[in-house]
């Protein structure tokens, strides 16, 4: 029995990744989610992005999934703790997929792409979405710039009494 876990589904709206299976990877968002950081996937292979991901079922351990997604992001050979804090943390974050169904990824989360709205604390900004963006672009690709990319939508959304405040206020004075 495998794991239940994310696949690359498609090359809509962003997809840089070219890999057969478009593992994705625990979110390596920085504080720059503007930059694809907070809304696109990454993969486990090539640490490449994309937007679209599948519920599927891995004939893979949550722990050769992790051994191999920070082998091929840090570039060097994880410890038993790097890789248990991996799996940990991506087991809750993908806590609720299932096979067959298609999600988007949004400053922190794994979001169902069926869904008609979202309202949420992220791990930078507090989001409240009529639709999803990444879906959205799908019919109007304008979206990304407007709001996944745009830096602006991410700092007027940004959760008060944060790091990313300090960075604003620092690059203010």
């Amino acid at each position: 029995m495998g794991i239940i876990y994310l696949q690359k589904l498609n090359n809509d709206v962003v997809s840089h990744c070219s890999c057969e299976d478009g593992r994705v990877s625990f979110p390596g968002q920085m504080d720059c989610p503007w930059c694809g950081c907070g809304w696109l996937f990454s993969c486990v292979t090539c640490c490449k992005a994309f937007t679209f991901a599948k519920g599927v079922e891995l004939d893979a351990t949550w722990e050769e999934v992790a051994t191999e997604a920070i082998r091929n992001s840090w570039e060097e050979e994880p410890t038993a703790e790097d890789v248990a804090s991996w799996v940990e943390a991506m087991q809750e974050l993908l806590e609720c997929v299932e096979v067959g169904e298609t999600y988007v990824y949004l400053d922190g989360a794994v979001i169902p792409a069926d869904v008609d709205g979202v309202e949420f604390e992220g791990w930078h900004s507090l989001h409240k979405l009529d639709m999803l963006p990444q879906v959205e672009a799908i019919q109007n690709p304008s979206i990304v710039d407007d709001v996944l990319a745009n830096k602006e939508y991410w700092m007027q959304t940004a959760l008060p009494d944060s790091e990313w405040d300090d960075e604003e206020d620092d690059e203010s004075e």
